[in-house]
């Protein structure tokens, strides 16, 4: 099962993080998400597997 771990507007910002996580070896799964039809912006969504969670989010809380 996969938990999202991070939320940016900036596919930039989403990239860079998913590459920090990465280098840590964990698996990474970034996704787009564009909540209307209409929407001009989408948000990025950073996924990681459960076990790997906290993990995950100490590389985040350190950056």
């Amino acid at each position: 099962m996969w938990t999202t771990v991070y939320m940016t507007q900036s596919i930039d910002t989403a990239r860079a993080m998913r590459e920090k996580i990465e280098e840590s070896h964990i698996i990474v799964m970034m996704r787009s998400i564009k909540p209307q039809e209409d929407a001009v912006e989408s948000c990025y969504e950073i996924l990681v597997p459960n076990a790997e969670l906290k993990a995950a989010l100490d590389i985040i809380i350190d950056e």
